[in-house]
């Protein structure tokens, strides 16, 4: 009995032939092995986006862009934080896009939150006094120098000048300078304006500028011919002082804050509002006296005033003050 021809033996998927050829019509057993796996991320051999990751799979791979990067994996473009349909990244501020990232930043005169995304009034004054030579007063986003009597403030915007009474008209308190008076060659005088600021139609009054501690505005500041002109970016909203800015849900948020579930969202809550309360930012937003505490400001009102379900605004009582007041003769009680 003669032996059949040799026949080719084919393996199935996956497998390997281990003898090409055998003299029988079904091919034996431990003839096919399975065939080893190639890591084509390990050799370098895929073709994934250099901003995307290789994952190795069973016979094959795949790509998957990286965090901050958006594509299919063989093509991956970096996604910009800080357009619109972001929200400005979430900064208050400004907001610079990287490659695969973003990064807040303040304006000058603020320095980043521990957050990341909000930005602190730099109090100047604290380091070295400013470099002011007498006074120091802090304002938001800058500060100011300012001069006991008897001096006036120097060029350098820092250091003050005595000058003796006799024949300095600056000297007179009725020069009407709202910031700096100047003696002119000629025995005037000259008003000027501290910096960020500009001296108005009159010649004596200034005018404050976006230039200027960003005009006194939390977020973005617009020159007009009246003055700076505040604004929000998305998803904020202008407080009643016309400076700082607020969620747009803050209103919803105040008025629950007594009605809170829990002691955390109350302390949620009041740590949001410190961020941007503050006397010494128009009087804390209170109609009349205003006081920092621990958990933020807190307003009062005088005898004859009653604080207002917002807590800012005092409303008199004109019967009250009628009664419990008595002005001299060519007076009257103004409220």
């Amino acid at each position: 009995m003669s032996l059949s021809p040799c026949r080719w033996c084919y393996c199935r998927l996956l497998f390997s032939t281990l003898t090409y050829r055998v003299s029988l019509l079904i091919c034996p057993l431990g003839v096919c092995s399975v065939l080893p796996d190639v890591d084509e991320c390990a050799e370098a051999t895929d073709d994934c986006h250099i901003d995307a990751i290789c994952q190795n799979t069973p016979k094959s791979y795949k790509c998957i862009c990286k965090p901050g990067y958006k594509g299919e994996g063989k093509q991956c473009e970096d996604i910009d934080e800080c357009e619109n349909d972001f929200y400005n990244g979430g900064c208050v501020h400004e907001c610079i896009n990287i490659p695969g990232n973003y990064r807040c930043t303040c304006y000058d005169g603020f320095m980043l939150a521990h957050d990341g995304h909000n930005c602190l009034d730099v109090d100047e004054c604290q380091d070295n006094n400013g470099g002011c030579q007498q006074i120091c007063v802090n304002t938001m986003g800058s500060y100011e120098c300012q001069c006991k009597e008897g001096f006036f403030l120097s060029d350098n915007q820092h250091t003050c000048i005595h000058r003796s009474i006799e024949g300095m008209n600056c000297m007179n308190k009725d020069h009407g300078c709202a910031h700096i008076c100047r003696e002119t060659p000629k025995g005037g005088v000259a008003c000027e304006c501290r910096p960020g600021f500009e001296l108005a139609k009159n010649q004596k009054d200034c005018k404050l500028t976006c230039n200027y501690g960003n005009g006194g505005c939390q977020h973005t500041c617009d020159d007009t011919d009246t003055g700076p002109v505040c604004g929000c970016h998305q998803k904020y909203a202008l407080h009643s002082d016309g400076r700082t800015c607020i969620e747009k849900d803050e209103a919803a948020i105040e008025s629950s804050e007594y009605n809170a579930t829990s002691v955390a969202d109350v302390d949620k809550r009041v740590k949001r509002r410190l961020l941007m309360e503050t006397c010494a930012v128009n009087n804390g937003g209170c109609d009349r006296t205003c006081k920092d505490t621990a958990t933020g400001v807190r307003c009062s009102c005088p005898v004859g005033f009653t604080l207002q379900p917002d807590g800012k605004t005092c409303k008199g009582q004109l019967l009250f003050a009628l009664q419990c007041i008595i002005c001299l003769q060519q007076f009257q009680y103004k409220m």
